[in-house]
């Protein structure tokens, strides 16, 4: 970490260097947004979709985007120029800037919005994992519907105290239900299931992110005409499912084989799922080649 050149505010610093006042809203309120990624074969994989996703939440929370969509991509190539590492994961942060004074009321802001673009060498994840996939539970904390549940915010709270609940028991993810009990995603993760031969995954107009993994398998899904639903998707459906996946930007898809102490797909990749990650794994190889 102390080696990583981060760039901030357009300049690229030793990370000891990229330092923020203790009155930044970031730091105060979580008054900001992040984007993680990672490059595949030396690309960053789906950064247009992250720098959309980032510039449409900046939008919602009326943060004036400090870069363009393209000075943000020159920004990431830039950092990656700096660090030359094999493969690089990537984390975009903006803050809406300094307070001028106490309190909520974003007016009271006395600076631009700060951008830190930090990167870290990505190791490759091991093989094993995609075969013989993840632990899951089902956690007690509640992912409520409201605007801040579809943003990429700095203040990641609920998801944090979910993973200690995952961790606590020895599980790798923990699935956050909704207000009314149904299936919302993972700490930091999309969720789907297969039954009977289709997808299912929960619908956008749950209280979860838009993922841009998850939106890829979707449309990877369609081009290999598997059936998909997106649907409300009860406990029950989960549990009696024939297969279960996540989808996140780190590893991309992994298989979800153990839900507490109930097996699916016999505790291995199921055959759907091994399918996907198949056309996944194409995708990768095919945009590293442009």
């Amino acid at each position: 970490m102390a080696q990583n050149k981060i760039y901030f505010n357009g300049k690229i610093v030793a990370s000891e260097q990229a330092t923020i006042s203790i009155l930044d809203r970031g730091f105060l309120y979580g008054d900001g947004l992040f984007e993680s990624l990672r490059t595949q074969q030396q690309v960053p994989f789906q950064l247009d979709a992250h720098i959309k996703r980032l510039l449409r939440g900046l939008k919602l929370l009326k943060i004036r985007a400090p870069l363009s969509a393209n000075q943000f991509k020159l920004a990431v190539k830039k950092t990656l120029a700096a660090n030359k590492f094999k493969e690089t994961y990537i984390k975009i942060i903006v803050t809406r800037g300094q307070a001028s004074s106490h309190g909520l009321d974003p007016s009271n802001t006395a600076s631009r919005p700060n951008v830190i673009i930090y990167v870290a060498e990505q190791k490759p994840y091991p093989q094993r994992l995609f075969q013989t996939g993840w632990k899951a539970i089902i956690s007690s904390v509640v992912k409520n519907n409201n605007p801040s549940a579809r943003l990429k915010s700095l203040c990641y709270l609920d998801n944090i105290l979910a993973k200690l609940e995952a961790k606590k028991v020895g599980a790798n993810e923990a699935f956050l239900l909704d207000n009314k009990g149904n299936l919302a995603e993972g700490t930091s993760s999309n969720i789907f299931i297969v039954k009977h031969g289709t997808l299912y995954t929960p619908t956008l107009e749950s209280p979860i992110l838009a993922g841009t993994t998850r939106a890829l398998a979707i449309k990877l899904a369609k081009q290999a005409a598997i059936p998909i639903i997106k649907k409300t998707l009860s406990p029950r459906e989960l549990y009696t499912a024939d297969e279960c996946f996540i989808t996140l930007s780190g590893p991309g898809i992994v298989p979800i084989t153990k839900i507490w102490h109930k097996r699916l797909s016999q505790g291995k990749c199921g055959s759907l799922t091994s399918s996907l990650l198949i056309l996944y794994n194409a995708e990768i190889k095919k945009r590293g080649s442009t």
